[in-house]
């Protein structure tokens, strides 16, 4: 943000004639004539010298898109006009203030007339002191939206159709690579001769069985890259070099994938094997890592503390079995740890005995529907909130609130007259919204009695075929947690 301050006006002046100025400029209009920060600064000095307006205070936002408030300058406007410093703002064009509909009559309504100060746009010619200018303002409003919406289509198009010419479009440069303007003025990925051939190790490296843990090992030794990692980030981003296709020639943008301009620096083939081999090794890596292998591994919590439950070597020297524990317990990850006094430690699972444990509980009601009833029945509490109701009393809300915003906008009511009602239903519209989040996440995420009776009818087959993935999907899909503390196990059920 660049804020420019002015020296201070001559004793006798009016506060209601004190403005700011306000300024923005995006990347693609600083060049333009008639949107350059100088530009626009001239034309509004000369406009206020003009009506006999004392400046404030100039501020600009270089570089900031008009799609969000989140601007330096914006915000220091907002915070002038509370803070009583000025009575007017006045920008260039109206879409220097803001290119959303939303946020143009939310700084309108809620921060300018809210705090008495006017809004003046040069080039549409209107001032929100008069009721033709308030009402003008939602219609251009709307225009600059629509116009920011146009420019993203467009934008989006064309790099749709760069893509498929095989443009590589992104703001970071992959690793093997350097970018270089070409002389079309676009930019291409060209082969860097020393970070390529890290590349072409890490692929030669997994194809042959070696893991992403040896991997990153091994270019952080030979080539001192990710050297500033632990092992565990190092393997992590390997993993993400060897799955982006950029490196088998190819180009993408969220769904969409083509052949690229650039040169591959491994075969299509070799990509697709190191990635078949990635997916099936998704699992074992994820257990790898969290130091965990048992059909309850992410649904454990102590019940004392809160903290995630994991499995731990337990015991002495040939005695060490493996066990579920409490972070808080072990204290083998700082960032897991909840407490620094856990009670959680009386008796600790074996990971067989719990896994059993909870085995037999699902066991029990897929031999017996009556058990899933009663289940069911007790962990059904109040009936299910009525989405449709909270979203209807939020639609109308918000009906009445455009009803009474579109009435001041046209002049045929003021806005002292509706000033305590819109209040109101703004803290209406408050209250549904965050009723309809609490009702949705209530109703979210839970299985039917008939989704949970056809899970516990594959209990069988899947412990007959000896599927120890099935088990796990199957178990996880039932069980939503499960807490330990001391002897007590308490199982949450993942239907209702």
């Amino acid at each position: 943000m660049d804020k420019r301050n002015i020296s201070p006006a001559p004793a006798a002046f009016s506060l209601d004639n004190v403005a700011d100025l306000y300024i923005r400029v995006s990347t693609t209009e600083q060049a333009e004539e008639g949107y350059s920060v100088g530009e626009q600064e001239a034309r509004l000095r000369s406009y206020c010298s003009a009506m006999g307006f004392t400046v404030n205070a100039v501020h600009i936002d270089p570089g900031y898109s008009g799609a969000t408030l989140d601007r330096p300058g914006i915000n220091q406007v907002i915070k002038d006009v509370q803070g009583g410093c000025v009575k007017k703002v006045i920008v260039w064009k109206l879409d220097r203030l803001s290119r959303s509909q939303k946020d143009t009559l939310v700084l309108l309504e809620d921060v300018f007339l809210e705090n008495g100060c006017n809004f003046v746009s040069i080039m549409e010619s209107f001032d929100t002191a008069t009721p033709f200018g308030r009402c003008i303002v939602g219609i251009l409003a709307a225009f600059a939206q629509m116009e920011r919406e146009n420019i993203k289509a467009r934008l989006m198009m064309g790099k749709q159709a760069g893509l498929k010419e095989g443009n590589y479009y992104s703001g970071i440069t992959p690793i093997g690579y350097k970018s270089e303007l070409q002389e079309n003025g676009k930019r291409s990925l060209v082969v860097d001769p020393f970070s390529s051939c890290v590349v072409k190790d890490m692929y030669k490296l997994y194809s042959s069985g070696r893991s992403l843990g040896e991997i990153g090992d091994y270019v952080q030794k030979k080539y001192g890259v990710y050297a500033d990692r632990d092992r565990r980030s190092a393997a992590d981003q390997c993993g993400r070099v060897l799955r982006n296709p950029v490196y088998a020639g190819r180009v993408f943008m969220n769904d969409l994938e083509y052949s690229g301009k650039h040169e591959a620096l491994v075969s299509p083939e070799v990509w697709q094997k190191v990635n078949d081999r990635l997916s099936q090794n998704k699992k074992a890596y994820k257990r790898a890592y969290s130091g965990s292998d048992g059909l309850l591994s992410g649904l454990l919590f102590c019940g004392d503390c809160g903290a995630r439950m994991s499995i731990r070597q337990w015991g002495w020297k040939t005695s060490k079995v493996n066990k579920y524990i409490c972070y808080s317990v072990s204290r083998c990850s700082k960032r897991m740890i909840k407490s620094d006094s856990c009670s959680n430690r009386k008796e600790h699972f074996t990971v067989s005995d719990l896994d059993a444990l909870v085995l037999e509980e699902i066991k029990k009601l897929a031999l017996d529907p009556a058990a899933l009833d009663a289940l069911v029945e007790e962990n059904a509490g109040e009936a299910p909130p009525d989405l449709g109701a909270f979203r209807e009393r939020l639609g109308n809300v918000e009906k009445q609130i455009t009803r009474l915003l579109n009435l001041y906008q046209t002049g045929i009511v003021g806005l002292e007259e509706i000033q305590d009602r819109l209040s109101a239903l703004k803290e209406e519209r408050k209250a549904a919204q965050k009723c309809l989040e609490e009702a949705e996440a209530e109703d979210s995420g839970k299985m039917s009695k008939g989704e949970a009776a056809a899970a516990l009818a594959s209990l069988s087959g899947i412990i007959e075929a000896g599927d120890g993935d099935g088990l796990y999907a199957l178990v996880h899909s039932l069980i939503e947690k499960v807490v330990v503390l001391n002897g007590n196990v308490t199982i949450y059920w993942a239907f209702c």
